[in-house]
């Protein structure tokens, strides 16, 4: 699985510097939302199979309880920090099952990670009645449970043979958008991972050391931006600062992709005093305004401060790369493309957007 089902939480519209992402999931809700007043909410379902046996078989041994005493079937479902192993996750979601792991602690995990385990087919015979089950013991929100058993009820009517049903193909609650997003992130991350190992394979030593200090310097910024640039009220707040620090992450992999491709900045020496001026009477303005929340949000210009304290460092991380790896850009090049993009982020937090 490499991109995530549309979910709910992509209805609400959120604030990123720079960006305005206004979902269209209303077009593509899934269909067994939509059709719960109909089908029931899964209750006499779940009712009925609570007393189906776990399959001794696929239980772990005595042994094996052992090996996985500290495991995350997590990481071992998705493939995260070491290679998928799709039966050691199965084992160990009985094992975080029996020690009454659950939301809040743990969303993908225990029952929630064996029901996708069944429904799947994926570390386990496919068993819609196992995966119902496990469904009934996701404690979450109602409509959200309620939503998700009626998906699987329907996948099962249907005889589906896929692999890709997830616990975030019906969320409702901010609790559960939050551990989608970190699930989209954590994906999105191997993602990038493989890309960069790929651009940076063959620089040198000192070239790669040199990025290592950019990447702290931008993680250290995207990581301010996003706690303190995003609107972060209402229960999805989580997922909103996830997927703001992820945005920034895409964009810095994409510039690198577009530099080592040659497209490289081409501004001048004398572009840099009109790209300051400009950054610095918008910044102006941010901070003259009254320090309380901004246009009802939880930005206020004190965390806007504390993030272009942030960026500062980023753009002079930049340059300083920039001088080892691409010196045919001068200094103020990089200074004038990264001002010109902090512009744009800063733009979206004044009434007027200038």
């Amino acid at each position: 699985m490499s991109t995530l089902s549309p979910i709910i939480y992509r209805l609400r519209g959120w604030k990123l510097p720079g960006t305005f992402l206004l979902a269209s999931a209303l077009l593509t809700l899934p269909t067994q939302i939509c059709s719960q007043q109909t089908r029931g909410d899964g209750r006499e379902e779940c009712a009925r199979l609570s007393a189906t046996e776990d399959p001794p078989a696929d239980l772990p041994s005595a042994e094996e309880r052992q090996a996985l005493a500290n495991c995350s079937s997590y990481d071992l479902y998705f493939g995260f920090g070491a290679s998928v192993d799709l039966d050691k996750a199965r084992k160990c979601a009985y094992l975080e099952r029996e020690q009454g792991k659950k939301l809040p602690e743990i969303a993908f995990g225990g029952a929630g990670m064996l029901a996708m385990v069944y429904a799947n087919g994926k570390g386990a015979s496919r068993s819609f009645g196992l995966a119902l089950k496990f469904a009934c013991e996701v404690e979450g929100a109602p409509a959200e449970n309620s939503a998700r058993i009626e998906h699987l009820l329907q996948l099962q009517n249907e005889n589906w043979a896929g692999a890709n049903f997830n616990l975030c193909d019906d969320v409702t609650s901010g609790l559960m958008q939050g551990w989608c997003a970190k699930l989209q992130e954590d994906l999105d991350q191997v993602r990038r991972a493989k890309k960069l190992e790929g651009l940076t394979q063959n620089w040198k030593p000192e070239e790669r050391q040199a990025y290592l200090e950019l990447q702290s310097a931008a993680n250290a910024f995207f990581d301010s931006s996003s706690s303190k640039e995003v609107d972060l009220s209402g229960t999805g707040r989580a997922a909103f600062e996830i997927e703001a620090e992820a945005a920034l992450k895409d964009g810095f992999l994409r510039a690198l992709e577009r530099f080592e491709r040659g497209q490289l900045p081409k501004y001048k020496a004398t572009d840099l005093a009109k790209a300051d001026a400009q950054l610095n009477a918008l910044y102006k303005r941010i901070q003259s305004a009254p320090n309380q929340p901004i246009e009802f949000t939880t930005v206020t210009p004190d965390g806007i401060k504390s993030a272009q304290k942030a960026w500062l460092r980023y753009r002079e991380a930049w340059v300083e790369f920039g001088k080892l790896k691409y010196p045919a850009v001068l200094p103020e090049g990089w200074r004038v493309w990264l001002t010109r993009e902090r512009v744009k982020m800063l733009q979206v937090w004044l009434p007027d957007g200038t």
